[in-house]
């Protein structure tokens, strides 16, 4: 296990170039775009968990107003 967490290399001796590949590297390659599931294309997780917390919310104010009454 690393102990050191801090690296070793200043940014600021970074050059551009060297700054440029290491965006390209981590930047998501268009080309396997085509390669995901089909299914992955049409879900979108956060609205599915804003209704789900939404529909929560609204059921905890249900229980408190019937509570209350």
């Amino acid at each position: 296990m690393l102990t050191n967490q801090e690296p070793d290399w200043n940014i600021g001796d970074l050059t551009d170039p060297e700054i440029y590949a290491a965006i390209r590297y981590l930047e998501a390659d268009p080309r396997t775009e085509d390669k995901q599931d089909a299914s992955d294309h049409d879900t979108d997780n956060g609205v599915v968990i804003c209704v789900s917390l939404y529909i929560v919310l609204v059921g905890c104010l249900a229980f408190v107003w019937f509570y209350w009454r």
